[in-house]
């Protein structure tokens, strides 16, 4: 049994859906923080660094404000969609709504002195308890990652822009 280990570093944006396909900004609003980084090409480059032929790859994010996930990226549409359930459901912290409590003076735990918006992100910790998962793994077959016709790795920022952290493990033989 073999074992590869890489450590990544993304810059991620605030919302970045506009990159996808210009014409859903009447969708993207200006406090929408919804950031996809596709790693599925990089899916491809880590197997072949790796040398393992059939194992599974695993990417976990570092963060709690982000999740990773497979799904379909080649239609921006879905990802409008997605963000704009998301805004809808676990709105961002405003004036006029009542307080999350993690943005609260109640909060006395893990503060972050040295990170403006770690105080008041109750809305990005709570869409990556419903929406995802830190981690994904993905069979390696044949020295290739198993991928499905739209599949595509990525990792979501929910809470950008900022520098994000994640690891990738690659086991098999």
């Amino acid at each position: 049994m073999k074992s590869f280990y890489k450590e990544l570093s993304l810059k991620t944006d605030q919302n970045n859906l506009l990159d996808f396909q210009e014409n859903l900004s009447p969708y993207v609003e200006d406090f929408d923080f919804f950031s996809i980084t596709d790693l599925t090409q990089e899916s491809f480059e880590w197997v072949k660094e790796s040398g393992i032929q059939n194992g599974l790859l695993t990417l976990q994010a570092l963060h709690t404000t982000c999740v990773v996930a497979i799904n379909e990226l080649d239609e921006p549409c879905l990802l409008g969609d997605l963000n704009r359930a998301l805004r809808e459901f676990i709105p961002k912290a405003r004036q006029d709504r009542k307080p999350y409590l993690h943005n609260s003076g109640l909060r006395t735990k893990n503060l972050c002195e040295d990170d403006y918006k770690c105080d008041t992100n109750a809305d990005a910790h709570m869409k990556s308890f419903l929406f995802g998962s830190p981690s994904q793994s993905v069979i390696i077959r044949d020295g290739k990652p198993v991928w499905g016709t739209w599949q595509r790795l990525c990792l979501i920022d929910l809470d950008g822009p900022r520098e994000r952290r994640a690891v990738v493990q690659i086991i098999g033989e």
